[in-house]
């Protein structure tokens, strides 16, 4: 963060067209407008730079309730975009163990056919599991 930056950032501003303006560090006012998908109401802490301002979806998380550890979440994913920046387009944010990452259609399908190949192994995996314990009350 550079030091120049004021503490606290200007609220953005609604217009009455359904547009947001957002005052940002190197750009002065933007005005916005939010894809449908977009759930930011575009508050920053400090000024953002004209390219740091995103459009985010509502993330979704895979979920699992086992009946040994109760609830918990697998992977979250949900669209992003930052419309000022040199990467414009869509992209769809997954968290991995990597941290996040932004990929597109082609990234994106390639995530849910490791995640199905993963689901047929955890499959093989319960099956041998019921196998271990069945043989475990001889």
């Amino acid at each position: 963060m550079s030091t120049d930056r004021p503490v606290v950032a200007p609220q953005p501003r609604r217009n009455a067209d359904g547009t947001t303006t957002v005052t940002t560090l190197d750009a002065g006012d933007v005005r916005l407008v939010c894809p449908d998908w977009c759930i930011v109401q575009h508050g920053y802490r400090y000024p953002p730079a004209r390219a740091e301002i995103t459009h985010c979806g509502d993330p979704e998380w895979a979920l699992v309730d086992t009946p040994e550890s109760g609830p918990t979440s697998l992977v979250e994913v949900g669209l992003v975009q930052w419309p000022f920046s040199t990467r414009s387009q869509v992209l769809l944010e997954v968290q991995t163990d990597d941290g996040r990452k932004e990929v597109g259609p082609t990234g994106a399908r390639r995530f849910a056919a490791a995640l199905r190949k993963h689901a047929d192994h955890i499959d093989t995996m319960a099956a041998k599991l019921e196998a271990i314990r069945a043989g475990e009350g001889r």
